[in-house]
């Protein structure tokens, strides 16, 4: 008897000093990694958290409107695009903002319509050097954030906007908003992962180990379906716009805000409107109607228009006013589920489309701006 209970005490003791070893290692660990972390996972500002020198492979195997293995990489300012130039100042330094329809995080590197604007404007402007700065789900909450704590310490010469999805019926920081923002944690997890720097390494390296698989995190909206119609009388319509105001005069002064952040630094500011697969006409290629399609439970394709249509005005107004340059994507780009792989989100064809259209317009901007960056 006195030897089974000896051995439960030296079980008991033993457990007990691994468990306060393994606390105190990793405590040393922690604050280790506070004074000097050699694997740079993340930028750390007074409020936002990035993730920096990240590859991620992603393996897509349920969108066929995607390729097979996405690469998704940050570099070492969190942003994805090529390195800083150590002289920046001789650059035409650009940086996009937005949220996933900029950040595009299921296009490889090299299919993003940041990356691809970036290309096009080389071909009419010198040392032009272009990231991007979009976060998924961000809305301009999180973007001024991003810009207060990040971005004009950068001093890129323009910051391009695309704003609008994430603002629709928004009166305060979303879930995404808060996820790169300290001290605003949406969830115990993620307040974890962006409090204790020994789980953010542990997380990372996972990451590293496996590929991610494909999850759309942002839109639940898949592409339309033909006969999948919702037909909305004009009063239904109505009740839901009507209600409109309050948001679209916080996000008029939002807008507004970004505006006056960046003249501040001497950024030039410039801001696209939000397109969107739905509306009106025939998709080509799932022949649904754009208009009665249906979305949600009390939305079809023309009222998500409409009610994304209020918020691209009041950002047309808003930049008249302000004499901020505007590029009406929402106007000029293709209602096709070619470019399309949900809602809002843009295949690699919609990528390149955008690309095409932002360069062309965001060009004549930058001849009027930085005409000495133009090639001879």
């Amino acid at each position: 008897m006195n030897n089974a209970k000896g051995a439960r005490h030296k079980i008991i003791k033993t457990t007990g000093y691994s468990i306060y070893l393994l606390i105190v290692v990793w405590i040393g660990l922690e604050i280790a990694l506070r004074i000097y972390n050699p694997f740079h996972f993340r930028i750390k500002g007074d409020r936002i958290l990035l993730p920096v020198d990240q590859k991620i492979l992603i393996r897509n195997e349920i969108n066929p409107r995607l390729d097979n293995e996405i690469t998704n990489t940050r570099n070492a300012l969190g942003l994805r695009g090529p390195e800083m130039p150590a002289d920046m100042r001789q650059y035409l330094s650009i940086i996009t903002v937005g949220g996933s329809a900029t950040e595009c995080h299921f296009l490889s590197d090299d299919h993003t319509w940041p990356f691809l604007t970036g290309e096009a404007l080389k071909k009419t402007f010198r040392n032009v050097w272009l990231n991007n700065a979009g976060l998924d789900g961000h809305s301009t909450f999180g973007h001024q954030v991003m810009l207060n704590d990040y971005l004009v310490a950068l001093r890129p010469k323009v910051i391009l906007f695309l704003i609008g999805i994430n603002d629709v019926e928004n009166d305060q920081p979303s879930f995404h908003d808060k996820l790169n923002t300290r001290g605003a944690y949406p969830d115990l997890k993620h307040y974890l992962y962006n409090s204790l720097e020994t789980v953010n390494l542990a997380v990372n390296l996972a990451r590293g180990w496996r590929a991610q698989r494909f999850n759309n995190t942002t839109q639940a909206l898949k592409l339309p379906r033909a006969g999948n119609e919702l037909v909305l009388t004009e009063e239904q319509v109505r009740q839901r716009l009507s209600g409109q105001e309050l948001f679209l005069s916080s996000y008029g002064k939002r807008i507004e805000q970004l505006i006056d952040t960046c003249r501040a630094y001497q950024i030039q500011p410039v801001f696209i409107t939000q397109p969107s697969l739905y509306g009106s006409g025939t998709d080509s290629l799932t022949k649904a109607n754009l208009a009665l399609s249906k979305i949600g439970e009390d939305m079809n394709g023309e009222l998500f228009w409409r009610l994304l249509e209020l918020y691209n005005t009041r950002l047309r107004e808003t930049c008249l006013r302000a004499g901020a340059p505007v590029i009406d994507l929402a106007a000029r780009m293709p209602k096709n589920s070619v470019y399309y792989y949900d809602a809002i989100h843009f295949t690699n064809e919609g990528a390149k489309q955008v690309a095409g259209i932002v360069s062309e317009e965001l060009s004549q901007a930058l001849q009027e701006k930085f005409p000495e960056y133009m090639l001879r």
